[in-house]
């Protein structure tokens, strides 16, 4: 009767060759990756959703919010505050007016984006402002005054 550990290393690849294995593990990994990211693409040539940049800061008192809209009209844009989450909704909607035009390539993504973010901190809700100017989206959202620790004395 074989020996069932010479029987395991005889059957397992990995003692052979391990790097060439992790090697075909990886070329594996990297075409599902590649598949994964053409299939993005392309659903966002078709009309899907775009993804704005976003940045968001924080000083003392306030959160400034950027967004790059690039391509987007003030109009098209909308801002919604509830308590502490703060929404952005935008479209960018592709111009299909000349039935003669051949397109041969697009990287412009069309479609909808909405971006919900929830504040660490309660906020001020009537003092948000929100500017657009030359498709950027800046939003400032005020912190509202949170009550302080207060000592109660004991009777």
């Amino acid at each position: 009767m074989a020996n069932p550990l010479d029987l395991w290393k005889g059957s397992n690849r990995w003692m052979s060759s391990p790097f060439r294995e992790m090697s075909r593990y990886q070329e594996s990994i990297d075409r599902l990756m590649n598949e994964i990211m053409n299939l993005r693409r392309e659903e966002g040539s078709l009309g899907g959703d775009f993804t704005p940049s976003c940045e968001v800061n924080e000083d003392e008192k306030n959160y400034i919010m950027k967004f790059d809209l690039p391509g987007i009209k003030k109009d098209q844009v909308k801002v919604e505050v509830d308590n502490d989450r703060l929404t952005v909704r935008a479209e960018r909607k592709e111009e299909r007016e000349e039935k003669t035009k051949k397109k041969y390539l697009s990287e412009i993504s069309y479609g909808s984006y909405v971006r919900t973010f929830t504040l660490p901190q309660t906020i001020d809700e009537k003092k948000v402002e929100a500017k657009f100017e030359d498709g950027v989206l800046i939003i400032n959202v005020p912190k509202s005054e949170t009550p302080k620790a207060k000592q109660i004395s004991i009777h």
